[in-house]
């Protein structure tokens, strides 16, 4: 099947930058995408391949966070890459590891069986070592031309999927012995994902047995926000096996249950009725699955005796190992950043050891106590250091208890991240319906953690009659965000104390900064160059209320000039009653917890009397 004709090069426009931090969105994957057009309309083949790897790269590490907003978008974008991959094939001297197996069955079909050698020594050495396998291995041009494919362009993607393979065939051939099939199924795992978990096609298939959604659920591997098990090497063996084990059954030949692993059961059921026949070589099948079995056939003789065939210095990974801890059920979850630091490795070393876990935290809420990997030998002291770590220190998730006049838009407002977030991290099947007294978990916005790039960091001092939510307000910070930049386990804070705050820009005039106003409204100093809508979008007020509070009928503003960015906000009395709660009383008069327990002077956890005496700030003119 010839690649279609090469689209149209896209140059990339001044709207697209080069991403700072690549990974980060699709804006990334799309700008490596027009890199990589740009480079092959000017003929430099190894860097659009190398700016395409780094694309499929990015898209996987969104899918694998479950990142990806438009899944719509992100098809299309995969299904550009590729195309734009394959225009590129017939320039290829070789093919990267992670290429997409499409692209490698693509130039498969360009291997010419009469290139073969005349004394036909390939097809002698399939016959040897097909003895040594106990899977059907057929000795035709199609599997020695698969063989010559591997041995010359697909040659370093042979050899690093081989040295992958050590890290996870003993526990592969473990599970197939468990479940009685052939050993050298695992070369199912080298063609469709090279050993690689994080694995990603444009059919959204992950993992190392490339299990899309639907087949995934069917064969029981969960998928949430929180996890995928389709990226978990040990529970998407057994669904690999349990699947293979059905198809075998069905068709009875193991050349035609790889077709339909590659192609469905219903294209393979399709193709036996229009041929009128069950040999796997003269069915109608696409050319992807056509050359799918002969390269399976291929890599697996290959591993029967690789220095046979040139590939002589093979250095397989090490093994898959690990200690295992179940979570005790008083924990709600662990932070993998801080589970790192206790057992002083990297938060990819554990990511590593459960790619599973889609967020830097396992699944907070469980029923059933998560079971964590860990390095070997690391069990005793990461229990011991992560129970005595403060909640602070491990502060990744919120439970927040929903109340009477919420909706998931002023929820998500609150804690700084989105909607989307909130719905798939308790996966709500209908967002329109939370109902008071509801717990949600709610993911701490990503720029809790560590000094955000796109930020600067300033240092506040808090003054009397302040609280943590009119400084977030304030300097236009989520309020869970400024409580871990501060490891803060609580609300209340002190006059005098200093607060670091990352803020969207660094201040013109730090002499002159934003103040609070004697009765709690907030003043700004206009510094060089900043305009009412700016400031309006700094405060997240409108213009229209600028003008009003500060009595200007225009837009025009001076540098050194004073403006209310805020409503000055005064004192009411407030009378506890019975069935009163702090938060109850905070939620009725639209306050944060913090900022009303501050304002009389008592822990979050006080029980109130009835007849106690409240302080309420409310606006002046109410």
């Amino acid at each position: 099947m010839q690649p279609p004709a090469p689209d149209p090069v896209v140059v990339a426009d001044e709207s697209i930058e080069e991403p700072v931090q690549t990974g980060s969105d699709m804006r990334a994957v799309r700008w490596y995408l027009l890199r990589a057009q740009e480079a092959q309309a000017r003929g430099d083949i190894p860097s659009a391949q190398l700016d395409l790897d780094r694309a499929y790269r990015n898209l996987a590490e969104l899918e694998a966070s479950d990142s990806i907003d438009d899944t719509t978008r992100a098809t299309q974008l995969a299904i550009d890459i590729e195309r734009a991959y394959l225009h590129l094939l017939p320039n290829l001297e070789s093919f990267s590891p992670d290429s997409p197996l499409v692209l490698l069955l693509q130039g498969l079909s360009k291997e010419r069986i009469e290139d073969l050698s005349d004394d036909a020594s390939q097809i002698i050495r399939i016959h040897q070592l097909s003895l040594q396998s106990d899977m059907p291995m057929d000795a035709n041009a199609r599997v020695a031309a698969s063989i010559h494919f591997f041995q010359t362009r697909g040659r370093q993607t042979y050899t690093i999927w081989s040295q992958r393979s050590g890290k996870y065939r003993e526990m592969i051939w473990r599970i197939f012995k468990e479940m009685d099939l052939p050993l050298d199924l695992l070369h199912i795992a080298m063609i469709e994902s090279g050993f690689n978990p994080n694995a990603y096609s444009r059919a959204r298939a992950v993992g190392l047995w490339q299990f899309v959604a639907s087949t995934g659920k069917m064969e029981g591997l969960e998928q949430t926000h929180w996890i995928d098990e389709r990226r978990d090497p040990i529970k998407s063996t057994y669904a690999a096996a349990r699947h293979l084990k059905g198809l075998y059954a069905e068709f009875g030949d193991w050349r035609l249950a790889l077709a339909a692993y590659n192609s469905g059961r219903g294209r393979v059921r399709r193709a036996i009725n229009k041929a009128g026949t069950r040999d796997f070589w003269n069915l109608p099948l696409p050319q992807e699955t056509r050359n799918y079995v002969p390269l399976f056939m291929a890599a697996t003789i290959i591993s029967k005796d690789p220095a046979l065939f040139g590939f002589d210095e093979i250095k397989y990974d090490d093994p898959f190992t690990y200690d295992q801890v179940t979570l005790p059920s008083e924990w709600s979850y662990v932070d993998l950043r801080a589970a790192a630091r206790t057992v002083n490795v990297t938060e990819a070393t554990l990511r590593n050891l459960n790619p599973e876990l889609r967020q830097s935290i396992t699944p907070p809420g469980v029923k059933a106590p998560y079971v964590l990997r860990i390095p070997v030998g690391t069990r005793a002291s990461f229990i011991d250091r992560y129970g005595r770590l403060s909640s602070s220190q491990k502060a990744a998730v919120y439970e927040y208890e929903v109340q009477q006049s919420d909706n998931l838009s002023s929820i998500a407002q609150a804690f700084g991240v989105s909607t989307r977030t909130i719905i798939a991290a308790n996966s709500l099947r209908n967002p329109n319906r939370i109902y008071p007294g509801q717990r949600l978990y709610i993911p701490a916005s990503p720029n809790a953690i560590g000094s955000p790039k796109d930020r600067s960091q300033i240092t506040y001092t808090v003054r009397p009659g302040d609280s943590l939510s009119q400084i977030a307000r304030l300097h236009g910070v989520a309020l869970n965000d400024l409580m871990a930049w501060n490891k803060l386990d609580s609300g209340l804070i002190r006059p005098g104390q200093q607060l670091t705050i990352w803020t969207q820009q660094i201040p013109r005039n730090p002499s002159k900064p934003i103040r609070l106003s004697v009765n709690g409204g907030v003043t700004h100093t206009v510094q060089q160059g900043e305009t009412l809508w700016g400031i309006a979008r700094r405060f997240k007020v409108s213009v229209e209320s600028l003008k009003r509070w500060n009595s200007i009928d225009r837009a025009l503003i001076k540098p050194g000039q004073i403006l209310v960015v805020s409503e000055e906000l005064t004192d009411r009395e407030y009378t506890v009653v019975t069935g009163d709660t702090l938060y109850s009383i905070a939620r009725k008069f639209g306050l944060q917890v913090e900022e009303l327990a501050q304002k009389n002077n008592i822990a979050l956890t006080t029980t109130l009397l009835t007849g106690t005496t409240l302080k309420i700030p409310v606006k002046a003119d109410q």
